[in-house]
């Protein structure tokens, strides 16, 4: 079958051609090809096109390709002619050219708002296999701090409110402890008796240079210094563990924040008998959160670590990338679930603990395809076409074959990652192209062979 759009570019490249030749024909007569004889060439360049054809060998010819939006700019050829895409197997089909060789033209550019006309990129789908499974997202493990009374003691103050940011070392709760004050009693009478036991074995050290005191006595003293500096620092550390003053025998001690992070939960209160069973505060850095995941044991064995996963929650927002780093080593006897981690980022604070959420686990790359709203897809006959925005008010069909299903479509076709297809108002382009029909009267269509 004949490409009539092919036919045209023939005719108006032999037709440039002959001006071209007529107007050197007075400087050199020799070279002047009857433009008869041109339309029967079949001759073709090393560019690998018909030789008339050729914008590599005519590039007068460039203009009026791209002028008819039929122009492939990744390879610098007429988009029909194209070889490379010929060769990859984008070019269009002999039955397909009679639709692809139209272009339908706003009659003013400024009717694409009154005629409600939207646009939106193809784009480029997901190219892997997964496994489908609803999560739960939860705090990281790693990442997460139990504050608790070190000893028992009646919260006399509260530092820090709940949902407030605090660094490492933040003062949370002041508690008072009568097993405090009396680690503190002990830490002072400690450092009582170490000093007495260094002033004692300076005394000795200078009555025995002098040969007063004998070596049994340095000896002592120095036994003693030696047992007063243990007990000395065996209770500056209890007292330090508990975050006690020093000073005195108060019973007053802090608790600060062991972590970096947000404070969660804050169960304790002024006045609040705390015991080391019981929870004052929980400290998350909520930067890296987990998702939980339960993947039936029939799709566990595709599971693996490292794998790309995509969790959606119910907010519509933007899908979050994360990291399968761990998997159950039993299922669930109840469920017959294997369950999984995925680690996310979370720098903006938008996933919450327990917040349900959709993950998708990828595991088995696959060849990417190209993807286009459903709103896209008009059919023409026997086939499916899109419209692709070439300019403004000016669009160009491009057959299309659906590869899947839902309201993002995978398909193949002459169409590439980036190109505005026509979404609304897409029914009203296709009418304008439909064999027979009148059309809505707003648009012009240029037709393949059409003078």
């Amino acid at each position: 079958m004949t490409n009539p759009r092919l036919v045209r570019w023939v005719v108006l490249a032999v037709a440039l051609a002959s001006c071209e030749q007529l107007a050197d024909s007075s400087d050199n007569a020799a070279d002047t090809v009857p433009a008869e004889s041109t339309t029967t060439t079949t001759e073709t360049c090393e560019h690998g096109l018909t030789a008339t054809l050729c914008t590599r060998c005519h590039p007068n010819l460039v203009a009026v390709f791209q002028a008819s939006g039929d122009w492939c700019a990744e390879h610098q050829f007429p988009q029909s002619l194209c070889p490379v895409c010929a060769s990859s197997g984008d070019a269009p089909l002999p039955e397909h050219a009679a639709i692809e060789g139209q272009t339908v033209r706003l009659g003013s550019p400024d009717l694409e708002v009154a005629a409600g006309i939207a646009t939106e990129r193809v784009t480029l789908a997901d190219g892997s296999t997964g496994i489908e499974c609803t999560a739960r997202i939860t705090f990281d493990q790693d990442r997460l701090a139990d504050v608790r009374a070190i000893v028992p003691g009646v919260v006399s103050q509260v530092r820090a409110a709940l949902g407030a940011t605090v660094s490492r070392g933040t003062p949370l709760f002041q508690l008072e402890s009568a097993e405090v004050g009396r680690l503190q009693g002990v830490q002072v009478a400690a450092q009582s008796r170490l000093r007495a036991a260094q002033a004692d074995l300076e005394r000795q050290r200078q009555l025995h240079a002098d040969d007063i005191a004998s070596s049994r006595q340095l000896e002592l003293a120095e036994l003693e210094f030696a047992s007063a500096s243990a007990e000395a620092n065996a209770s500056s550390a209890m007292v330090r563990v508990v975050g006690a003053s020093r000073a005195s025998p108060t019973g007053r001690y802090t608790l600060v924040a062991p972590i970096a992070g947000t404070l969660v939960s804050r169960p304790g209160v002024v006045g609040l008998l705390a015991v080391e069973s019981q929870s004052l505060a929980t400290i998350a850095d909520t930067s890296v959160m987990w998702v939980l995941c339960d993947v039936h044991e029939h799709d566990a064995s595709s599971l693996q670590l490292g794998q790309r996963a995509v969790v959606t929650t119910s907010d519509a927002a933007a899908p979050i990338d994360g990291e399968v780093t761990h998997i159950a080593a039993e299922v669930d006897p109840r469920t017959r679930t294997v369950a999984a981690r995925i680690q996310v980022a979370n720098e903006d604070g938008r996933l919450r603990a327990n917040q349900y959420a959709h993950a998708r686990i990828a595991t088995e790359a696959q060849e990417a395809s190209l993807a286009v709203p459903r709103a896209a897809i008009q059919r023409v006959g026997d086939v499916e076409v899109v419209f692709v925005r070439t300019a403004r008010g000016v669009y160009s069909p491009r057959v299309v074959v659906r590869t899947g299903a839902g309201d993002i479509v995978n398909v193949r076709g002459r169409i590439r990652r980036g190109d505005a297809v026509v979404t609304t108002g897409a029914v009203l382009l296709r009418t304008e192209i439909l064999p027979g029909s009148i059309g809505a009267g707003c648009c012009e269509v240029d037709s393949p062979g059409a003078e």
